[in-house]
């Protein structure tokens, strides 16, 4: 038990090397089992649950950019580890396992939570070719159905359950709630956002009929109200509480932009009471925001939660607010981090080595695969971003031989991921648009010189 004390210890100091150590020795010595063992009896007799531990945990596994899509308590990531005897390279094995789980579409790992930008700067980045192919997959066939009589009502539950389906949509109505089910006044603007992509909207079409309409609709619209709250009930029934924690604060950092206070109030309290680091960046988003209503709360909570990244931001506020009390919560949230922090090396002490990088050659594939289906700009967009944001040679040599492509949206959709790129490659695709034979390329070539290169350095 002296073990887990001290490991509790180190996660409650937010201790990151000294816990990280602690990992380590127990995976070394073989008394991990020790240490999970302990965690759950300790979790027994816990009334509040928090995911300080799976910082730490998902800090030591490098798993920082998955941290929402593992759909695994801390704990058992720990247990995974014991009954595998893993005892070299953890960080490794996790990207295996994660990997299995995605190629498997096993619901422990939900893609539709991962950022793919966000993972093709990390060892995660393997994962990237899977994720594309499943969107791409269940956006294809994807369906609509709808109502076969005049007026026409149309069921977009579905659709909301792709992930670009999704983004496109929201984006549609500017992030408003609506029902799933929408006339035709209103399908047609979802109609216009899917085909300005490139989507056959036509045929993702399905006809219901009328007498079986209602029922249809009925268990849809009761299976999206009362999804979460089962997902959370389900959760709680099997002992998952961190799980339960997870899923609000997911869904808090969404809420945390509502245009209703009382929406982003309950968010800003399920991210305190998580306690955890994973939500730094939207409270120094918030914080960074002198018309948020929530402005000095996140500044206050950022004491509580934050870390040594945060403190440029905070000295900004401190200096340049023109509100004295937010210079002095800002004030108190710098002081607070760094008395706390002091002495503390804040991330893993363990530094392993980086997997393999995603397969240039399967995403090139996957991108002209995309083309040659027609699917939304949008994914094309996403897909060559995260490309560039490789920044080895191989990912150069795929953006710059794209710039042959036939379709101007193609190109188009390179000059914007060379954002991403370091100016010496982006500048070899510039060069190549402004010869494009596309106003547009070469207008969005233009932009990004007037962003990035002054007059005396572009020639």
């Amino acid at each position: 038990m002296d073990l887990v004390l001290a490991f509790q210890a180190a996660v409650s100091e937010r201790d990151y090397s000294r816990s990280s150590q602690m990992i380590d020795g127990a995976l070394a010595n073989g008394t991990l089992q020790d240490l999970v063992s302990g965690l759950d009896e300790l979790e027994k007799t816990q009334t509040h649950i928090t995911l300080e531990r799976r910082d730490h945990i998902f800090r030591y596994l490098d798993m920082w950019d998955i941290y929402f899509a593992v759909q695994i308590s801390s704990k058992d990531v720990l247990h995974i580890l014991q009954i595998n005897e893993i005892r070299d390279n953890p960080q490794a094995f996790m990207v295996d396992f994660i990997r299995d789980l995605l190629d498997g579409r096993d619901k422990r790992f939900d893609q539709f939570c991962i950022n793919v930008q966000t993972i093709s700067r990390g060892q995660y980045a393997i994962l990237m070719p899977s994720i594309l192919e499943q969107r791409t997959e269940e956006l294809l066939n994807c369906k609509i159905p709808f109502k076969n009589e005049i007026p026409r009502l149309y069921c977009t539950a579905d659709l909301l359950e792709t992930y670009y389906g999704h983004k496109i949509v929201t984006a549609a109505y500017g992030h408003s709630n609506f029902d799933i089910v929408v006339a035709e006044d209103q399908f047609n603007l979802i109609w216009e956002s899917l085909a300005s992509t490139g989507l056959d909207v036509e045929s993702m079409l399905e006809k219901i009929e009328t007498d079986t309409w209602d029922e249809y609709v009925r268990t849809r619209r009761t299976s999206r109200i009362k999804g979460s709250v089962k997902v959370e009930l389900d959760m709680q029934h099997h002992g998952l509480v961190e799980l339960v924690v997870l899923h609000r604060v997911k869904s808090a950092r969404s809420n945390v932009y509502s245009s209703d206070f009382n929406k982003q109030n309950a968010a800003l309290l399920a991210i305190s009471e998580a306690k955890t680091q994973i939500c730094n960046d939207i409270l120094a988003d918030i914080a960074n925001n002198p018309t948020h209503t929530l402005r000095n709360r996140a500044l206050r909570q950022l004491g509580e939660s934050g870390d040594l990244e945060t403190l440029d931001l905070l000295g900004e506020i401190m200096k340049n607010s023109e509100l004295d009390s937010t210079k002095r919560e800002a004030a108190r949230a710098y002081s607070s981090i760094v008395s706390r922090t002091a002495g503390l090396e804040l991330t893993s002490a363990h530094v392993s080595a980086r997997p393999a990088p995603m397969d240039i050659a399967k995403v090139n594939k996957i991108i002209n695969d995309m083309i040659s289906k027609g699917m939304p700009i949008t994914m094309v967009d996403e897909v060559m971003s995260s490309v560039a944001v490789q920044g080895t040679s191989d990912s150069f040599e795929v953006l710059l031989r794209l710039m042959n492509n036939p379709k101007d949206i193609v190109r188009q959709s390179v000059v914007r991921s060379t954002r991403m790129l370091d100016k010496e490659n982006a500048a070899v695709i510039i060069r190549s648009a402004l010869n494009d034979d596309s106003p547009e390329v070469i207008h969005l070539a233009e932009t990004e010189i007037n962003v990035r290169w002054s007059d005396e350095v572009w020639d």
